[in-house]
């Protein structure tokens, strides 16, 4: 038997707008240490690794990820700079245990500030680790694309499609 609200377009919205809430609602909750986000040109993802250890000098840790090509890398979060503050790494195919700094620059594919964007296109520095601090609306790695170009991984044709330098929140791990 039929529901009696099935045929109703305004029931569908309605439902359809709900959902979008509980989403939108639960990513608001979402603690910048569990953040999720896509770039929607390439559909990479960042996918920040949870809350570190004390012994943990990294303010973050996230894994990137190229859908559909298999390329994964790893990302840290670090105060640095002149001013001091958030510096992002992207590492790829990195060499385990022990590197070099020559080793570390030649698997290196960007490094740079990282901004938190709001809604309203506000820009910021991205929070800290200490505490549940909410997760940023969007992250901006600026000339994070052309980065991507001069990677291994790109020479070899392995990443199909360049990410933009602005990533929007899209989920949260639990």
């Amino acid at each position: 038997m039929a529901s009696r609200h099935a045929c109703r377009p305004g029931f569908l919205l309605m439902v359809a707008a709900l959902a979008g809430a509980a989403t939108t609602a639960a990513q608001a909750a979402c603690p910048q240490a569990l953040a999720v986000y896509s770039e929607a040109g390439s559909n990479a993802e960042i996918a920040f690794s949870g809350p570190l250890g004390e012994a943990d000098s990294m303010s973050h840790r996230f894994g990137l990820s190229f859908a559909g090509s298999g390329v994964m890398m790893e990302g840290v979060v670090m105060m640095a700079g002149e001013p001091d503050r958030p510096w992002g790494v992207v590492l790829h195919e990195c060499p385990q245990g022990d590197a070099t700094g020559a080793e570390i620059d030649a698997c290196t594919v960007w490094q740079g500030p990282i901004y938190a964007l709001d809604e309203s296109g506000g820009a910021g520095w991205l929070t800290l680790a200490a505490g549940p601090q909410p997760a940023s609306a969007s992250l901006l790695l600026p000339d994070f694309s052309a980065a991507v170009m001069q990677s291994k991984a790109w020479r070899e044709k392995r990443i199909e499609h360049l990410p933009g330098d602005v990533f929007r929140l899209s989920g949260c791990q639990e």
